[in-house]
C-alpha cells in the first residue's frame, strides 16, 4: 500500500504564513503531530487543529498554480535526488543547486519548498 507523505511540521507553519489556505485531510496537534480529523482549513478553524498539512505533491502544486514555481526532481547519477525550481512564466532556474543531494525523493520535495518558502516568495 503506498502511503501519503505529507510536509513536516516546519514546513506547514511556513506554509501557512505564506497564505496556504487549502483544506486538507490532516492537521498537526498541539503536540506537532498529525492528526487525521477530517478537512481542516489552516485560517478558518480556532482550536488547537489549526495547522493544516498538506501531502508534498499538494505543496507542489499549490507553488506551481499560486507563485508560478515549478519544482523538479531528478535522479542524480549516484543514486540520490537533486531538486530545481523554475518560475513558469519566465522558464529560469531559480537557484537551485546541483549539489544539494537528498536520499530519498520526499526529502528532496521538503528541501525544494522549503527553499522556495524562505527564499522565493
Amino acid at each position: 500500500m503506498i502511503k501519503e507523505n505529507y510536509v513536516s511540521f516546519e514546513i506547514a507553519k511556513l506554509l501557512k504564513e505564506k497564505g496556504f489556505d487549502e483544506p486538507c485531510l490532516m492537521c498537526y496537534n498541539s503536540d506537532k503531530k498529525l492528526d487525521n480529523y477530517g478537512h481542516y482549513n489552516s485560517y478558518k478553524n480556532s482550536d488547537v487543529f489549526s495547522l493544516t498539512a498538506p501531502t508534498l505533491q499538494m505543496a507542489m502544486k499549490w507553488l506551481r498554480e499560486t507563485h508560478n514555481l515549478f519544482l523538479s526532481i531528478q535522479l542524480h547519477m549516484d543514486g540520490s535526488y537533486v531538486w530545481y525550481v523554475y518560475h513558469t512564466i519566465h522558464l529560469t532556474n531559480k537557484g537551485a543547486d546541483r549539489e544539494t543531494h537528498s536520499h530519498s525523493y520526499e526529502e528532496a520535495c521538503e528541501a525544494a519548498i522549503k527553499y522556495c518558502l524562505t527564499n522565493l516568495i
